[in-house]
């Protein structure tokens, strides 16, 4: 995070919840960083899918999801299979 804020990409700010604690903002070529990466992202994905049908690429990004969700879960369900 260090280098982050040292290259102009964050910011340290007080919370504005909490006055004594610091949080990060990106700063205006943080955000501008942040939509590079995403659109090349998005680049690297559609030619790396040119292939799939609709179905397949949305099949693809429910697993991110459910995976996360289930991750989520995980701590919970696996203290209640230890207690079995």
């Amino acid at each position: 995070m260090a280098a982050c804020v040292a290259d102009g990409l964050l910011r340290r700010a007080a919370s504005q919840a909490d006055g004594r604690r610091t949080v990060l903002e990106l700063t205006g070529a943080g955000e501008a960083e942040r939509r590079r990466f995403a659109s090349e992202q998005r680049e690297t994905f559609e030619l790396i899918a040119t292939a799939w049908t609709a179905a397949e690429r949305d099949q693809f990004a429910r697993f991110p999801i459910r995976y996360s969700q289930d991750s989520s879960n995980w701590p919970s369900r696996r203290t209640s299979s230890d207690s079995e």
